[in-house]
């Protein structure tokens, strides 16, 4: 097929037309990229003074809750071996501060991923109810028990954020198990000298914990006001998703803290205690929980 010079001339413009084509689109992209950029700057200039905001809660409470942590997880290793003192059966076939490390690690494990949003009232109601755990028991599931508990609460935790899983352990056999042998390998009697040396083993924890509280509380309020603030701005924080999510985990985690409580029990008024396993595997567990504050939704800072 021969072609002819109206032939060139129409390939000709028939590139031209696409070199243009691609010309326009390249200055539209640019165009956008630049409009994205200068969005981008306006976002990060308004809401400059939440980031500040944010820097400065951390900073603030960064050592002393890391001190707090410490004490949470001293604290708790001298309890649980206190438990060995009271063995009536003399370890067999496990040590009782296994067995206590054990079920009350379950316990923090079933709150682990709400601790990171839920409100501090709300999570700390739930938790308390611990301290009535050995009465409430209902082996007849099999949840957590038989390997790697910790990613059997994590897996079911991002299978439903919203579980209730306390209720859970309660009907699974080998947490079960674990309170049973407890309660059984302890001898009655020995409830008011175990849960007043308890007391004794919380009190360096309780004051690092009381010495941080009116901070905490603040930073609190602080923190919810600026998120409420946040959502009356001409771009609203929740355009910047990471900072927005990034206040809204300090303040849940802070407000955590300041609810998550270990109530004092006065040498004169420990006989009266006859759920002393249950508040012992409270005590411990919201020890686990402070300890392991950085972990807390199911992500390690």
């Amino acid at each position: 097929m021969d072609f002819g010079f109206s032939d060139y001339l129409a390939a000709a413009a028939l590139v031209a037309t696409a070199l243009n084509a691609l010309y326009t689109k390249r200055q539209s992209d640019s165009a956008k990229t630049a409009s994205i950029n200068d969005y981008r700057a306006k976002l990060s200039d308004q809401h400059a003074r939440y980031r500040e905001a944010f820097r400065e809660v951390r900073k603030r409470h960064k050592e002393e809750i890391r001190r707090l942590s410490r004490q949470a997880g001293d604290a708790l290793t001298t309890i649980i071996h206190r438990f060995d003192e009271y063995d009536v059966e003399g370890h067999v076939p496990r040590y009782l501060r296994h067995l206590l490390h054990e079920c009350s690690e379950m316990v923090f494990y079933a709150f682990r991923g709400q601790l990171a949003w839920q409100t501090g009232l709300n999570i700390s109601h739930r938790f308390y109810q611990v301290v009535n755990v050995e009465n409430r028991l209902n082996p007849c599931a099999d949840h957590f028990g038989g390997g790697d508990s910790q990613h059997a609460f994590e897996r079911r935790y991002l299978a439903d954020p919203n579980s209730y899983m306390e209720q859970d352990i309660l009907a699974d056999r080998y947490f079960c198990s674990l309170v049973s042998e407890l309660k059984s390998r302890i001898d009655p009697a020995d409830g008011v000298s175990l849960l007043v040396g308890l007391q004794d083993d919380l009190v360096a924890f309780r004051a690092e914990y009381e010495s941080l509280l009116p901070g905490v509380r603040e930073s609190v309020e602080q923190l919810e006001e600026l998120i409420e603030e946040g959502a009356a701005e001409h771009f609203p924080l929740t355009e910047s998703p990471r900072l927005h999510a990034a206040l809204t985990r300090e303040k849940a985690v802070l407000d955590a803290l300041s609810y998550l409580k270990i109530p004092v029990i006065e040498k004169d008024s420990a006989r009266h205690y006859v759920n002393f396993i249950s508040q012992s595997i409270y005590a411990c567990a919201v020890l686990h929980a402070i300890q392991g504050i950085h972990s807390w939704g199911w992500y390690r800072e």
